[in-house]
This record gives structure tokens, C-alpha cells and sequence, in this order.
């Protein structure tokens, strides 16, 4: 099979073809209308076959799927989508954003968690640490500097009566079983005064009574009572429950050297399985909290 250069691209082409498989340029007359030698009649009849995979838009004829122009007319060919060779979607160790979602979605997490479970093992070390600083509170006489929050033990107490040696107001902060009463006057007009060996700052003071739950039934309680100290617009009124079996807060809040507990009023004694209640006022823990 003859073949020719395209004089436009130069490239080689059937020399059968009327324009260019290539850039579609007209190739001019064939050999055979150029020679004259050999008539259509006299050339031997070749059988040629063509892949008609290539339909032109314009004139409908069918070309090979390697040409770019249309044998017959040059007209552009349009391949199919599928010729092109499109590549493959890239594999997932070929995605480099997947190392991104992987850390977002794994690490952060564990980091946060980990963040969290730090600060609230060091909570406890950072309140510790904040009793560090230096908060003054100025009273009328003197500046008391707040430390670290603490049991403060009265340094001495006296009450308005007492059952006797074993039931003196000194039990309610011995951190004992012992307890305070009164010698049979019911709470009435019962008054504890404790003394501290300095001017600190009582925060809040703990109010528990009897454990035992007979002796608790049998005796009177305070129920309405008046705390007051050295300053003087200080004073903090509270009705305890008639409870034993949680210790009650009382908050505070002020610098002194003394603390005055007035009983206003009582929850009475009661009767237990045929034994009669007591006439003694009982506590059993008066526990303060401050700094200084």
C-alpha cells in the first residue's frame, strides 16, 4: 500500500485518502487519477476494510478510530468519552486529605479527653495553690490576712449552764462522741460563747446533733438560733431541722476572736417506747472553719 506526505503536517498518510488523517488538510488528487496509465477497468481490485467506529457529524461517514479529521469531508471527529482514556478514581492511599479527617476525627478527640481528664486531676492542686494569695479584710480594729481554709479550735468556751464534769461546752469541739447540755432548763435561755486565742476569719461554722438516735429522740434541740461576734452589725439567725442524720451548715463570714450562740427556741423532747423524754438541751459537735 502506497503512502504519501501530508504537505501541511507532513505527516504519513494512506495515499488513498483525500484529506489528512491527521490534521485533516486536502491532500490533493489520488495516484491513480494522477498516473492515467491504468484504468479504474485495468487496476486490480483491492478489498480494503475499515473499523467504522468513527460515525462524522457531517457527512455520516465512518472513519478508523485513530484518524482526528474525517477521511472524506476533514470535518473534526468527536470521540466518545470512553476513548480518551480517562483515569481511574485515585485509591484511598492516594487521597492525602484522608490523614486530615483521620487526625480531626481520632486524635483530636483523645486530646481533648485527655485535656480534660489533666485539668480535673489538677483542680485540686490549683486550689490549693490559690490559698496563696493574700486577701485582706479590714475590720474597725485590726486587718486580718485569710489563709489556708482550716478547723479552728475555740481556745476556751463557758455556757449559761451545764449537766455537769463530762457535759461542760469543751465536748462540742473535742472531736468526740461527748456532747453539751444544759442542766434541765429545756434550751431556754441557753447561751455557748467560744473564745479563739487570736482575731481570725470564720468562714462557716458545722452544727451536728446527737448520733444516737434514743438519746436524740429523748432530749431538746435547738431549733431557732443567734450567732454573733466581735463586730459589731454581725449577727446570723437560723432555724436548724430537727435532723440527725446530716451534719447543717451555717455560713459566717466574719473576723473575730469570739463567737456568741444564743438557743431562741427548741424542738421538745419526746417520749420513746415508754421511756419519758429528757429535760437536758443537747449537742453534740460545733465545728468552725476559717482562715488566720
Amino acid at each position: 500500500m502506497e503512502k504519501l506526505v501530508c504537505k501541511a503536517c507532513q505527516a504519513v498518510v494512506d495515499s488513498q485518502l483525500e484529506f489528512c488523517s491527521s490534521c485533516g488538510e486536502w491532500l490533493g488528487l489520488r495516484l491513480g487519477e494522477v498516473s492515467g496509465s491504468k484504468t479504474s477497468e485495468e487496476q486490480p481490485k483491492e478489498k480494503r476494510t475499515r473499523i467504522p467506529q468513527l460515525k462524522c457529524s457531517n457527512c455520516k461517514a465512518l472513519n478508523p478510530p485513530s484518524v482526528k479529521y474525517c477521511n472524506d469531508c476533514g470535518q473534526l471527529l468527536i470521540k466518545p468519552l470512553s476513548s480518551y482514556g480517562a483515569t481511574s478514581l485515585p485509591t484511598r492511599k492516594e487521597v492525602p486529605g484522608i490523614r486530615a479527617v483521620f487526625f480531626l476525627a481520632v486524635v483530636i478527640p483523645l486530646i481533648a479527653a485527655a485535656s480534660y481528664y489533666y485539668n480535673q486531676n489538677i483542680a485540686e492542686e490549683v486550689i490549693e495553690e490559690v490559698q496563696i494569695v493574700q486577701q485582706s479584710t479590714t475590720t474597725s480594729t485590726s486587718t486580718t490576712v485569710k489563709s489556708n481554709l482550716q478547723i479552728q479550735f475555740p481556745f476556751s468556751c463557758s455556757s449559761s449552764s451545764t449537766y455537769g464534769e463530762g457535759w461542760t461546752c469543751e465536748s462540742l469541739y473535742d472531736r468526740e462522741p461527748s456532747s453539751w447540755q444544759d442542766k434541765g432548763l429545756e434550751c431556754q435561755d441557753a447561751t455557748l460563747e467560744f473564745a479563739f486565742a487570736k482575731e481570725i476569719y470564720i468562714e462557716f461554722l458545722t452544727f451536728e446533733n446527737l448520733d444516737d438516735t434514743k438519746s436524740f429522740t429523748r432530749n431538746f434541740k435547738a431549733r431557732d438560733i443567734l450567732i454573733t461576734s466581735d463586730e459589731s452589725e454581725f449577727s446570723v439567725e437560723k432555724e436548724l431541722e430537727n435532723q440527725n442524720s446530716s451534719t447543717q451548715w451555717i455560713d459566717l463570714n466574719t473576723s473575730t476572736s469570739n463567737i456568741t450562740i444564743q438557743i431562741l427556741s427548741a424542738y421538745p423532747g419526746e417520749e420513746l417506747n415508754g421511756a419519758p423524754a429528757f429535760t437536758e438541751c443537747a449537742i453534740q459537735e460545733i465545728t468552725f472553719y476559717g482562715r488566720g
